[in-house]
């Protein structure tokens, strides 16, 4: 990975990764936009790839750097957490967000409280669904060369040795399409958001009369566990739950 964006003490990264020819020549115009410190006219580049249905983890991460620059946080968060959904391994995204995050106004404490499917994710989580479908790919090329020793050898021993692959195999493979959907319902298991209002009342209820939990602020990450009318019930990384108007938010 290629940083090119010094800010301050660590480094922005800002990929050219492998594009699609249908938005390439606008994600090299939009990456030298910003090398030459045009941002504005960076933003309005990658938005317009944004803008054509394109969901990827570089031009949100570009866009998350561009925001950075200048200045609004808000947006930065919610776009490194959009490219970080996508590529929840990359280590340069999360520490750019991490960043970012530092320069909102709160600072909520992440408690992490674990389910088995939490710590199933831990390990299956190591590849990524593309990772497990080519692990299966490379599994079922075995199987395949497996039995070709096996009908073409007239020795018992290839046969025995080509059998008991084919098997190991078939159960490796077993392994990666439940690992595979495992982790694809896993990545939608929460929804989450970013507050984009300057101030939010977390309220007790779905109501503007009821008691105020605590205030919060713009580029507050919180999981929506429930939605009621013109409401969302959503949790904070502190844990703390409560309610809030659905139109303070943008979902990631």
């Amino acid at each position: 990975m290629k940083h090119i964006i010094t800010l301050f003490i660590f480094v922005l990264s800002f990929h050219t990764w492998a594009q699609t020819d249908s938005w390439e020549k606008q994600f090299d115009k939009a990456n030298a936009l910003f090398q030459k410190e045009k941002y504005r006219d960076a933003l309005e580049a990658y938005k317009g790839i944004e803008e054509q249905g394109i969901s990827s983890p570089e031009v949100f991460f570009n866009l998350g750097n561009t925001y950075y620059k200048t200045h609004d946080y808000v947006n930065a968060v919610y776009y490194y957490e959009k490219a970080l959904k996508l590529t929840p391994e990359n280590k340069a995204i999360d520490t750019n967000l991490n960043y970012a995050r530092k320069e909102l106004v709160d600072d909520i404490t992440i408690i992490k409280e674990y389910d088995n499917q939490d710590i199933l994710h831990q390990t299956l989580g190591k590849l990524s669904v593309d990772g497990w479908a080519t692990f299966a790919t490379v599994m079922a090329f075995v199987v395949l060369l497996c039995f070709i020793a096996y009908y073409l050898s007239s020795s018992s021993m290839v046969k025995r040795i080509s059998f008991v692959l084919v098997i190991l195999s078939l159960v490796i493979i077993g392994g990666c399409s439940y690992a595979a959907s495992f982790e694809k319902k896993y990545a939608t298991k929460e929804v989450t958001a970013i507050l984009f209002d300057k101030q939010v009342n977390l309220k007790e209820d779905a109501k503007n009369t009821s008691k105020t939990v605590k205030e919060l602020h713009a580029g507050t990450k919180v999981y929506i566990l429930e939605k009621k009318a013109l409401w969302v019930k959503i949790r904070l990384d502190n844990q703390e739950i409560g309610w809030v108007e659905e139109s303070t938010l943008k979902y990631i």
